[in-house]
This record gives C-alpha cells, sequence and structure tokens, in this order.
C-alpha cells in the first residue's frame, strides 16, 4: 500500500493545483478522464462519446473514456485495478465499498465536494452522506434514487377475479401478519382454482422474508447472518442495537415451513431455474420496489388489470445505500476534474441526458407524455441506475414524468436504520465469513423457495452455521458495533 498511498499524496497535490484556474477551460491543462461503469456496448457508442466529448472539452477541457461492461466482469475488472494499483478516475462501485476504502482505493471526498460539487451537496440530504461516510471521511457519491426494501407483488386482477379468488384484504386494515396470512390463502384458493397457466401460482425466496421482518444487515450482505431490527415490528424478542442470527429464529422457521407446503402443494416452481414474470403469464410476480411498476397503466403491456400487495412498509440501510455510487480513484491524476463531471451529471438535465440516453433524434425521442423513449437499445444501452444525475437526468418510459416529486414525497416516509454508515472491518473474521458463504450458498435459497424440506435441512443449516463460526462473527460485529455507536453518542 506504500505506492497506493503515495499515489494518494500526489492527487492531493494535483487536486489543488486547478482551484486557482477554473474560471475558464482554456486555462485548464487538457484531460482525459478514464470512467469505469456498468452498461452494455452498443453500435452508437462513438457517436454518443464524441458528443460527450464536445461538451466536456468546452466545459472542462477534459474527455472522458467510458469503459462499461457488466455487473460481473465490471467487479471482477474493478478488483484488478484497484490491487494492481492501476491509474483510473472514476468507477462504479457498489457492497465492496468498505472493503476498498481500507485498501485506501479511493480518494476523500469532503474537500472536492466543498470546491467542485455543490450542486451534488445542494440535492443530496444529509442522511445519504451518513451513510457512506467512514472515519469522518466521504469516499463515493451515491446515487440519489428508490435505494430501499419494499418488496410487493402484483396479482394479476383479471385472474384472481375469473377464479372467484377475493383480493380486496390487500387495502383493508389488517395487520402485516394478517395480510401475509391472507396473502398465503389467496395463493392456495389460485392454485385450487388451476388459475395459473404455467401450474404453479407465484414464488418466495429471501426477498419477502426480510421485507416481513426489517432488520440492518451489518455484513453488507442482506441475507448474511448478523443483523440488528429496525423499528418495533420485526423479530420478536429482539433488541434495537443487538446483533443477532435472523435464521436461528422462530420467525424463519415459520417462514421455511410455509415455503416448503407450498412447493409440495404446487403454488412454488419445483424447478430452481424457473423465472416467474408477468410476461410469462404467472398469476402473482414478486417485484422490489419501482415507481414505473406502479404507475397507472403500466399493466397495459401485458394486457392485464394488477394489484399490488406491499407486505411491508419501505425502509432503508447502509447495505441499500451501498447499492450504487461512484467513486474518485485514489490513483487519479486529477480528481478535481473528476468530481466537476461528477457534479455536471447532478447540474445539468441536457448533459444528463446524453449520458443516460445518447443523442436526442438518434438514440431517444420524447413520447406523447413527455418521457424519454430509446430508439434502440442496440445503439445506446447504460444501465441507468448506475449512474450519477437520477434525479436529474429526464424519466424515461419506464419511470413518471413527475418522478422527481413522487421520490420527494416516499422519502417522506421512508424508514431509515439506526446505524447508517456503520461499516463493518471484517479482516479479523475473514476465514469464518468465507466458511459461512459456503453454508449459505448450499442451504438457503433452497430452503426459501421451498425446494428443501425444513425437518431434514433447518437444523443442518443452523448445525453448519455454527460450525462455521456464526458466533463468533456476531461477537464480532457486536463488538465493531458497539464501539462505532459509542464514538458517536449513541
Amino acid at each position: 500500500m506504500k505506492k497506493l498511498a503515495l499515489f494518494l499524496a500526489l492527487a492531493l497535490l494535483m487536486a489543488t493545483i486547478p482551484t486557482a484556474a477554473l474560471a475558464e477551460a482554456t486555462e485548464l491543462e487538457p484531460y482525459e478522464l478514464v470512467w469505469y461503469t456498468l452498461g452494455t456496448p452498443a453500435d452508437g457508442d462513438a457517436a454518443v462519446m464524441e458528443k460527450i466529448n464536445e461538451y466536456l472539452t468546452e466545459k472542462f477541457n477534459c474527455t472522458l473514456r467510458m469503459i462499461a461492461s457488466g455487473s460481473a466482469e465490471h467487479d471482477e475488472r474493478l478488483n484488478l485495478l484497484i490491487n494492481g494499483m492501476e491509474k483510473f478516475d472514476l468507477c462504479f462501485v457498489a457492497q465492496d465499498y468498505a472493503s476498498y476504502v481500507a485498501m485506501e482505493a479511493f480518494y476523500p471526498l469532503t474537500d472536492l465536494l466543498n470546491e467542485y460539487g455543490q450542486d451534488i451537496l445542494a440535492q443530496y440530504p444529509q442522511s445519504l452522506w451518513d451513510s457512506v461516510t467512514i472515519r469522518g471521511e466521504i469516499y463515493a457519491v451515491p446515487t440519489h434514487k428508490y435505494s430501499c426494501s419494499h418488496y410487493y407483488y402484483m396479482f394479476n386482477k383479471g385472474a384472481a377475479d375469473a377464479a372467484g379468488v377475493d383480493l380486496s384484504w390487500i387495502n383493508g386494515d389488517g395487520t402485516k401478519m394478517e395480510k401475509w396470512e391472507a396473502f398465503k390463502e389467496t395463493l392456495y384458493a389460485l392454485k385450487e382454482a388451476d388459475a395459473s397457466p404455467n401450474g404453479y401460482i407465484t414464488n418466495l425466496g429471501t426477498g419477502p422474508f426480510n421485507a416481513l421482518y426489517p432488520t440492518e444487515c451489518l455484513t453488507g450482505n442482506d441475507n448474511e447472518p448478523g443483523v440488528v431490527i429496525i423499528g418495533d415490528d420485526s423479530f420478536e424478542g429482539q433488541e434495537p442495537g443487538v446483533v443477532f442470527n435472523q435464521y436461528d429464529t422462530p420467525e424463519f422457521e415459520a417462514y421455511v415451513r410455509d415455503a416448503y407446503a407450498m412447493a409440495q402443494a404446487g403454488i412454488l416452481p419445483l424447478d430452481p431455474e424457473t423465472t416467474v414474470g408477468l410476461a410469462e403469464g404467472d398469476i402473482a410476480v414478486q417485484n422490489q420496489d419501482s415507481m414505473g411498476k406502479r404507475l397507472p397503466g403500466y399493466e397495459e403491456q401485458y394486457g392485464i388489470e394488477l394489484e399490488a400487495y406491499f407486505i411491508n412498509y419501505a425502509f432503508t440501510n447502509t447495505n441499500k445505500i451501498y447499492g450504487s455510487m461512484n467513486a474518485i480513484s485514489a490513483t487519479s491524476e486529477d480528481p478535481a476534474r473528476a468530481m466537476m463531471f461528477l457534479n455536471e451529471m447532478i447540474a445539468n438535465t441536457e448533459f444528463a441526458n446524453l449520458v443516460f440516453y445518447g443523442i436526442e433524434g438518434v438514440n431517444w425521442n420524447r413520447n406523447e407524455d413527455g418521457q424519454i423513449e430509446m430508439t434502440n437499445p442496440k445503439t445506446y444501452n447504460m444501465t441507468t441506475w448506475a449512474l450519477p444525475g437520477f434525479l436529474t437526468a429526464e424519466p424515461d418510459v419506464s419511470l413518471p414524468i413527475d418522478m422527481v416529486d413522487r421520490y420527494n414525497a416516499f422519502s417522506e416516509t421512508l424508514v431509515y436504520a439506526d446505524n447508517m454508515g456503520f461499516a463493518l472491518d471484517k479482516s479479523p473474521i475473514t476465514v469464518e465469513m468465507a466458511a459461512i458463504s459456503n453454508v449459505m450458498a448450499e442451504y438457503l435459497d433452497p430452503l426459501c423457495n421451498g425446494l428443501s424440506d425444513p425437518d431434514e435441512n433447518l437444523p443442518k443449516f443452523r448445525e453448519a452455521l455454527k460450525a462455521a463460526g456464526v458466533d463468533t462473527v456476531i461477537a464480532e460485529i457486536q463488538s465493531q458495533l458497539d464501539a462505532w455507536r459509542a464514538e458517536r453518542d449513541m
């Protein structure tokens, strides 16, 4: 890390150089920004990059070289870049953020934000910065978007009506668990009425379990053991701030028993590779929160009327915020220019549209409602949720035209976890975490999808977690969390 520390010291020095000369782009030395992000290489990339670079040259006397790839390829590439201390400027980063910060891979941003990121600071709530602050410093700009857990099921209302199955409970006054019981009864009724063309009715997995019992995952992975509760309507008997294994609870046992019973009844698909979706004609489809999928008229593309059942309220934790961020590399030779670019994505709608969607009239047009509609994804195809400026770029057809207003209203009701910004140092428990990961891969999905008999395999799952060192992991998380909270007088 000595070489990386030297890079960082040089970068800190160079970041001050453009400050006095920022008045005119022509006063800045030409510079090429290198950005690793998510997207799919497309036929029209070169033409779009030419337009982007015309803009950036005029604005900041710099150009952009954007290397876009799928998530798995990006993660592997970023790991190689950082471990090899390669020079680059910007990157998309997600759940590995805290680990990379511990490696001193990213440039500290507080001073850069104050100097060159005023538009970012003006738009972002303090809660986002709290979530990504590690040891008093910010090392990435999170994407200001829907970053939460708000699972729901979309029911084909027409199919339910035809089968004589009542969905009025969805909008009734029942408690969370009363509605969950009504949901299960509805699935059995739909199966008995043979309402689905594909045989099975829906799928489960870990998402609904995590939604039913809100927790703050403290390892950086929603499904790893070691959580604390959010709110007062989560796991019975658990206290705020006390770390526990969510899989060694009566709630988890009840959930996997329900899943197994549903699979045995034919409600859940018995093929683990089966993807449940509206496009496949399935009658009850699970979703993570999405503005677009709750818009009036969304169902028109499927020719059906949909009814949404939300399992619980919307909540967020550090891990959700970590899902989409952009960082400046510690090896960048001009971190100030990198921050200027990030800020411009927030400040300028026209520029954000260009990066998000490409060239107007070539890659996209506006429809009659004012939404952006791509002409052909083969000409330009970025992963827009991974880009800064999500609320600056105009909405595409998957999002409401009043997206920002809806987002702001939604943010007022979003429940935040107590320990936003806590980042676990895994170095004392790397062996145990690796062993736990292997156990999770073997047992968790089969149990939560009803493909594994809980009488036989739930005890094995719990015993395997014990053998892997789950108690050691939970004790270490608790120790670090207690120290972190004490530093903040919490």
